[in-house]
C-alpha cells in the first residue's frame, strides 16, 4: 500500500509543479502584455504644416511647427528645440529656438508653436531644420524623445520658400552624426 501512496504523492507533486509553472508563465505573459500595451498607448507626436510664412504688413516672418499627439495617452512637460543648420554641415548651428508647453497635450490635439519675430535677409542658402522633442507620458511618467529631420530651401532674391520638407535617409544619417559631433542631440 505504501508503494501506491508514494506513486500518487509523486504524481501529485509533479502535477502541482506543472500547475505552478503554468501559473508563472501566465503571469509572465500578462506582465509582458501590459508592458507592450504601455508602449502602444504612449504619447507620440506627428509634425504638421511646418514652415516659414511672411506676416501681412510686417517685415517679420513666422516660423511655425504644429505638433499633434497621435498616441492614446496625453503628453505633459513637453520641451522642444528647433535647430536651423546650414546644409553644408561645416559649422555648429548658432540659430535655434527653445520652447516648452505647460499644459497636458491630449490625444488628437494639434498643438502649434510659432515665433513671429523672425527677420530674414534677401538670400539664405538651403538649411536643415531639426525639431527635437522631449516629453512625459501623463499616465506612466515615462520620458520620451523624438527627432524630426527636415530641410528648407531658404530665401532667393527675397522670395522665401514657405515649406519644410522631409530629408532622405542619407541626409538624416548625416544630421545624426552632425548632432553627435557638435553635441547638439540633447535638450
Amino acid at each position: 500500500m505504501s508503494n501506491k501512496k508514494n506513486k500518487w504523492d509523486v504524481i501529485s507533486s509533479i502535477s502541482g509543479a506543472i500547475a505552478a509553472l503554468a501559473a508563472l508563465t501566465t503571469i509572465y505573459f500578462a506582465f509582458s502584455a501590459l508592458n507592450e500595451e504601455k508602449h502602444f498607448k504612449r504619447p507620440y507626436f506627428e509634425c504638421e504644416a511646418p514652415g516659414i510664412k511672411k506676416l501681412d504688413n510686417s517685415p517679420s516672418f513666422r516660423i511655425q511647427i504644429t505638433m499633434k499627439n497621435s498616441g492614446i495617452h496625453a503628453a505633459k512637460d513637453l520641451i522642444g528645440k528647433i535647430l536651423i543648420i546650414e546644409q553644408s554641415l561645416n559649422e555648429k548651428s548658432n540659430f535655434s529656438f527653445d520652447f516648452s508647453i505647460s499644459n497636458d497635450i491630449p490625444p488628437d490635439s494639434p498643438t502649434p508653436w510659432y515665433n513671429d519675430s523672425v527677420l530674414l535677409p534677401n538670400n539664405i542658402n538651403a538649411q536643415y531644420i531639426i525639431l527635437i522633442l522631449n516629453y512625459k507620458d501623463a499616465i506612466f511618467n515615462n520620458i520620451y524623445s523624438q527627432y524630426f529631420y527636415m530641410k528648407w530651401n531658404g530665401v532667393k532674391n527675397g522670395i522665401t520658400d514657405p515649406n519644410f520638407v522631409h530629408t532622405s535617409i542619407e541626409e538624416k544619417n548625416k544630421l545624426i552624426e552632425y548632432l553627435k559631433i557638435f553635441n547638439l542631440n540633447k535638450l
